[in-house]
């Protein structure tokens, strides 16, 4: 009975160091840690080639890739996530067309994201 009651004590308290190693602390001062700063090419005002190219992916693509339902991981309803990731969108909306899943976007769509790329696909351009 002695050998019974010491082993539960030890599972007790093994599972209770558990616990209590994984709980958070309340000295992180995670809230004290400022933000990353936006991705390169993120800061100011939104530029005509950019907002042709976000006024497309709000027509094409914000259905399937917003803050609730982020397919692909991925929410283009952020701007510095489409000025972050436009090497991807090129990839998949202009050169394989496998973008969006309903058909392809037409030339003069596929069109302004490429002019946004070549002039440096920056929220200001």
């Amino acid at each position: 009975m002695k050998k019974l009651l010491a082993k539960g004590l030890a599972s007790l308290l093994t599972v209770t160091i558990i616990i209590a190693g994984c709980s958070k602390g309340g000295d992180d001062n995670d809230n004290n840690n400022p933000p990353p700063p936006p991705p390169a090419g993120c800061t100011g005002t939104p530029g005509p080639l950019f907002t042709a190219v976000k006024t497309l992916m709000q027509a094409n693509c914000q259905s399937c890739h917003n803050s609730s339902n982020m397919n692909g991981g991925k929410d283009w309803t952020v701007d510095c996530n489409i000025v972050a990731n436009k090497n991807r969108i090129k990839a998949r909306a202009v050169d394989e067309g496998s973008m969006p899943p309903t058909g392809p976007l037409p030339q003069s769509e596929k069109d302004k994201i490429t002019a946004w790329i070549n002039a440096g696909g920056r929220l200001t351009d």
